[in-house]
């Protein structure tokens, strides 16, 4: 893996399950690396070096918070990793299916807030996880209701990769990436104890061995809008792959753009008070 000094990380789930081990590694590598997480996943202790803001993506004020409190010096990585499964129906303070507002439009959130304050270098890698699971939808739509814990976690997994094909076709200056970290012994799947998670473990892979797909992503030379897949490598979709649905991706986009509008508005606000207090200041 290349060396990252003098490159910022900003990890969202960094604090604990796959995303722990993602900020560890990328502080091994010498970046320098903040988390955002509601902090309900089991780690395994501290990270020490890593920053850490407490953020909760299915709230947009949340979300904002957390941005103002990120300074002013640009990022060269973002690795979107936190991700929600839901065994019955929940709705978002917005009022959408949370499944889809925390892993769809809670990132896209941030990485809007990200480009509009200027938060990402020229070139920044923007890495979102996405899971084989997304062969299993057909669509991905703020629309959608909560019909299945499966189904639910399948569109948003089609959501994040089409969110990085929109990424790639409508910021030329960033480099977005899509990894699939493998099917991981998580906090997800249920209690990471017990004889059940036991079993897991047995079955599944680790999460720090998930974790090597978004370092993978954030580090190597991989073509922008690649798709990486944790045994498969490189993956080149079929024509009829629902990842290469244009039509959909566009329309998801809209979607999010829509709903997101409010909010990147009452940030801008929020940013152009506080240039005008410390302006007074000085």
């Amino acid at each position: 893996m290349p060396r990252l000094q003098g490159k910022r990380a900003l990890v969202t789930g960094g604090a604990a399950g796959v995303g722990e081990y993602v900020s560890r590694g990328l502080l091994e590598r010498g970046a320098e690396v903040i988390t955002l997480a509601r902090g309900l996943s089991q780690s395994s202790g501290t990270i020490p070096g890593a920053e850490a803001l407490s953020t909760d993506l299915a709230d947009p004020a949340s979300i904002i918070t957390a941005v103002d409190s990120l300074g002013d010096m640009p990022f060269d990585l973002v690795i979107c990793n936190a991700g929600l499964v839901l065994q019955s129906p929940e709705s978002t303070v917005t009022g959408v299916e949370k499944t889809f507002g925390v892993n769809v439009l809670g990132h896209h959130l941030l990485y809007r807030l990200l480009i509009e304050r200027d938060l990402l270098t020229k070139n920044a890698r923007v890495v979102l996880t996405t899971g084989e699971a997304y062969v299993m939808a057909e669509d991905c739509s703020a629309d959608a209701f909560f019909d299945s814990t499966q189904k639910a976690y399948a569109r948003s997994k089609l959501g994040n990769l089409w969110q990085v094909a929109e990424l790639k076709n409508r910021y030329p200056q960033l480099h977005p990436i899509a990894v699939h970290p493998g099917v991981v012994a998580s906090g997800l799947g249920g209690s990471k104890t017990g004889f059940l998670a036991r079993l897991r473990s047995l079955l599944l892979i680790s999460e720090e061995a998930g974790a090597q797909a978004s370092l993978i992503g954030a580090t190597q030379d991989l073509p922008r809008g690649a798709y990486w897949h944790n045994t498969l490598g490189l993956v080149e979709f079929r024509a009829d792959d629902p990842a290469l649905d244009a039509k959909g991706s566009a329309h998801l986009w809209n979607q999010l753009e829509t709903l997101a509008a409010p909010f990147l508005a009452q940030s801008e606000r929020t940013a152009s008070s506080t240039k005008v207090l410390r302006s007074r200041s000085c």
